[in-house]
Parts: C-alpha cells; sequence; structure tokens
C-alpha cells in the first residue's frame, strides 16, 4: 500500500446519517476461550493464509510480559511479531446489517528488543475491515512517534501514535478512493505519544451511508477517540471529508462499493526480520453509532446525559461530551443526547 502521512488540526463536522438501527452487534472480552493456547478456531477466530497465531493469554500469566488490564477481566489475546511472518487473526460480521457501525476495542502495545535487532519497526498493528482487496475498507493503524520515516528506527520509550488509513477523494496518482493515506494528528494532541506498555481503549465509527460535502453518497468515518484506561480521560475527534481535507473516506479498491464481510487485527514491523513489536486486544465491540452516544458503550443513557451535564460550559478541543465537535459543551449537545437517548439501549 502505498501512502502519505498528512498532519491535520481538529475537524468540526456535522454529518447526516441514516436513523440508529437495531442489528447485529458484538462483543468479545475472549473469557470462554483456552488460554495459552492460538486463537485460531476459537470463537470464530481464524487465521488467514500464510500468517502467523494469535494467541489467548492470561493477565499475569503469558509470556509477552502483558500486564493487567484495568478495563479486563482474565484474558485476551496477543501477538508479537516475530520472524518472516506477519500475525494475522481475522472473524467472519454481517457489516450490511446497518449503514453506521462504532467499533471500540481495548489495545496494548509493547516491544521487545530480543527478538529482533534492538530497534522499532513500523507499522506496530492494526484492526482494518476485509477483504481490502475487494471491498471497502479502512484501517484502524498504530504507528511509533519517533522518528517519522517511512521504515522507523527509534527508541519505543517515546511512544506511539493513533492513525488511520483511508480513501482521499482528490489523489492525483490514482483513481478516486482507489488506495489508503495515512493521517495523523500532530504533537500535542490526545492521539499522540501514548505509552507503550499501557492500556487504552480505542474507537472509530463510520458510516457506509454519508454525505460527503459535494452532496453525495459516500463511505467515510465520523468519529475517532481514545480512552486512558488508568485515568478514565477520554478524548475524541469529530470527522469527516471536506473541501479543504478530502480524506476519511472508506477506500474503495478498483472503485468497488461491495461491502466488507470481515474485520482483522494484525502486528506488523517493516519487513523480513524487523522484529519485536507487540500487541494486545481485548473487549472488543461493535455496535450502532450515535452522535449522542457520548461515552461510546452503544447506548444513549443516563450515563451520557450526566456526562454533559456535568461538562457543560467547558470549552477546548477533544472533549467528549462535545457531540458536535464546535468546541463548547452547550445546549446543542444536551439536545443531541435527549433526541438520541435510548438508541442502543
Amino acid at each position: 500500500m502505498r501512502g502519505q502521512m498528512r498532519i491535520f488540526g481538529t475537524t468540526v463536522a456535522c454529518v447526516a446519517l441514516s436513523a440508529f438501527a437495531f442489528a447485529q452487534s458484538l462483543f468479545d472480552g475472549f473469557e470462554a476461550y483456552n488460554p495459552n493456547s492460538p486463537i485460531n478456531g476459537q470463537g470464530a477466530w481464524y487465521n488467514p493464509g500464510g500468517s502467523l497465531d494469535w494467541f489467548v493469554y492470561g493477565y499475569g500469566s503469558n509470556p509477552l510480559g502483558i500486564g493487567p488490564n484495568p478495563n479486563g477481566q482474565n484474558q485476551m489475546i496477543a501477538a508479537r511479531k516475530e520472524g518472516t511472518l506477519f500475525p494475522r487473526t481475522q472473524r467472519n460480521f454481517n457489516w450490511g446489517a446497518r449503514e453506521t457501525w462504532l467499533i471500540s476495542y481495548d489495545v496494548y502495545v509493547g516491544f521487545d528488543p530480543t527478538v529482533g535487532d534492538g530497534y522499532n519497526y513500523d507499522n506496530i498493528g492494526s484492526f482494518s475491515l476485509q477483504p481490502s482487496g475487494s471491498a471497502q475498507y479502512f484501517i484502524d493503524l498504530f504507528q511509533w512517534v519517533t522518528p517519522t520515516t517511512e521504515v522507523q528506527l527509534g527508541n519505543p520509550n517515546n511512544g506511539w501514535r493513533a492513525t488511520w488509513v483511508v480513501g482521499r477523494l482528490d489523489d492525483p496518482d490514482a483513481s478516486p478512493l482507489s488506495r489508503g493515506w495515512v493521517v495523523f494528528y500532530q504533537p500535542g494532541t490526545p492521539f499522540h505519544g501514548l505509552q507503550i506498555n499501557k492500556w487504552y481503549r480505542r474507537f472509530v465509527a463510520f458510516t457506509f451511508n454519508g454525505t460527503d460535502f459535494r452532496g453525495q453518497p459516500a463511505s467515510f468515518l465520523v468519529k475517532v477517540g481514545i480512552r486512558d484506561l488508568d485515568t478514565g480521560q477520554t478524548n475524541v475527534a469529530i470527522v469527516q471529508p471536506t473541501q479543504d481535507f478530502q480524506l476519511w473516506y472508506l477506500i474503495r479498491p478498483g472503485g468497488s462499493s461491495a461491502l466488507p464481510t470481515a474485520l482483522r487485527y494484525f502486528v506488523g514491523g517493516g519487513t523480513g526480520a524487523n522484529n519485536g513489536n507487540i500487541l494486545a486486544v481485548d473487549n472488543l465491540q461493535i455496535t450502532g453509532f450515535s452522535y449522542g452516544d457520548v461515552n461510546m458503550d452503544g447506548c444513549v443513557d443516563d450515563a451520557d446525559l450526566l456526562a454533559v451535564l456535568f461538562a457543560f460550559g467547558n470549552t477546548g478541543s477533544f472533549l467528549a461530551e462535545d457531540t458536535n465537535g464546535d468546541g463548547t459543551v452547550d445546549d446543542a449537545d444536551l439536545l443531541t443526547v435527549l433526541f438520541a437517548f435510548g438508541e442502543g439501549c
């Protein structure tokens, strides 16, 4: 995949989405699986051909040294890049069951210098819609912070950043939306400089049936977020394509409008024997999306209403309670929650 890194600030956007639908959802906390064994063949997860396995591990009793998750129970899934293959695990899912989706999961990034040459290589890992070769998709991507070169060699203690591989409408080198571009927020924002050996919760919402800045139907991301699971601090950004920033679209290989049929977790690390990157995942949840779902748990309820009331009057960027992304928690945000109350519950 060819790509371009792009730095940007807060995007304020409103997008017309279809009504919240009661349809398929998924939660997987990996508690029912056999510990210390591959997840392949358990709970509908399978290993795409030519991949290393992800494993089910217990907290505090795993060979990767992954510590307890403040949001976890007893088990998670994890993998380390070692050798010439990449760890992948995949699961089929009916993405056609609704038009708008919210995906969230707990994630832990680590690095093991004993299995490689002591350097960290991009990319760390990812969540993606599949099959990326023939259907619409995006990639929820993890990258090392420094240095920001195509193949990063640096100190994992400098941390990582949340990025997204999405489509670009005005790509001058290819057909519209046919290849991926990496977008990320600049240093000093909540999506940059995240710590290794620490658990976060990551959020991304998207639509298969939005209306973009041209007034045209399109598929694109609408919200991204991250939560520090030690402190509970949650930061979000409302996103969508704009005239000045024509990205955030789902990628459509060859112009395909086919819906994806699966989801995948991946651990990367350069090519060949560039090893050592570690990714762990827990509490995967996939449900419908509503702008009124402040805490992004799939249900607009009292918790969301109280969150807006307690934050009322706050100003700034990346506020979870700022449901329309205009920089202020006010009556508009309260009305968003009230009008959506009960959705997904």
